[in-house]
């Protein structure tokens, strides 16, 4: 188990609503709720960029540009000279 620094101020109000370590607990597991919440949100609305830039979803995406070299000129053409690094970062 790793150890970590409270500020004292936050433990004397935490001790004073019941037990610590179980508030303690119960903050970080929130945090780690919250964060990963706040990251699938941000996948979430790259996704979405990407799906509008190109009118495709992920998967159909990927399979045309590994199989249908038409589909390749056609995205160069029209949309976006280095689709390589939106597919990269999609």
């Amino acid at each position: 188990m790793a150890t970590v620094s409270i500020k004292d101020e936050y433990i004397e109000v935490l001790a004073a609503l019941g037990d610590l370590q179980e508030a303690m607990d119960l903050a970080l597991k929130q945090y780690t709720l919250d964060k990963i919440a706040a990251k699938i949100s941000e996948l979430r609305q790259r996704d979405t960029k990407y799906e509008k830039k190109y009118q495709l979803d992920y998967s159909t995406f990927s399979q045309r540009v590994s199989e249908d070299e038409a589909f390749i000129k056609h995205i160069e053409n029209s949309v976006d000279k280095v689709w390589e690094i939106d597919l990269a970062d999609w």
